[in-house]
């Protein structure tokens, strides 16, 4: 299971998670190295990580000084960073699934590529999910223009 590192994104996919163990269905949960600790905290305070969640790190490709809060760069950066280690670790451990949350989408071509067969999981609401998925139409019919910015100020109906 492959979660963008936020918060947001983590705990819903923790949830599935938990879910499929109760199935006989293990888990490897991949954190960012930034991340993994606090996760770690976090879940310590709420109860034990469930038997059949193995909780696994890798870099994020930011350096110790780097802000995280940038999000172009850290946008940018986690693929590159990742891909490798990523598809490695579905190799070396025989993994069958990857469950990758929508917003990691470039991960869903590293786990093909591996020979794992791949599920895409939606962190955010189904209003969030229309939008962007209609974002092209939008920038076409001139609601927004190509930064997102909205050039008209109407209400619109997709």
């Amino acid at each position: 299971v492959l979660p963008f590192p936020a918060q947001g994104h983590v705990i819903p996919l923790m949830a599935l998670s938990r879910k499929l163990t109760e199935h006989g269905i293990a888990v490897d949960f991949v954190n960012t190295e930034f991340n993994h600790d606090r996760i770690l905290e976090a879940m310590a305070e709420v109860g034990a990580i469930p038997d059949g969640i193995r909780m696994l790190s890798i870099p994020d490709g930011l350096g110790p000084g780097d802000d995280h809060a940038d999000i172009g760069k850290f946008v940018k950066d986690l693929p590159v960073a990742m891909s490798g280690r990523i598809e490695e670790m579905i190799r070396s451990n025989k993994i069958k699934w990857v469950i990758v949350d929508v917003s990691m989408s470039w991960a869903l071509q590293v786990a093909t590529t591996a020979g794992a067969r791949v599920a895409s999981f939606s962190t955010y609401s189904a209003a969030v999910f229309a939008l962007r998925v209609n974002l092209p139409k939008l920038i076409e019919d001139g609601v927004l223009d190509e930064s997102g910015n909205v050039n008209r100020h109407k209400r619109i109906q997709m």
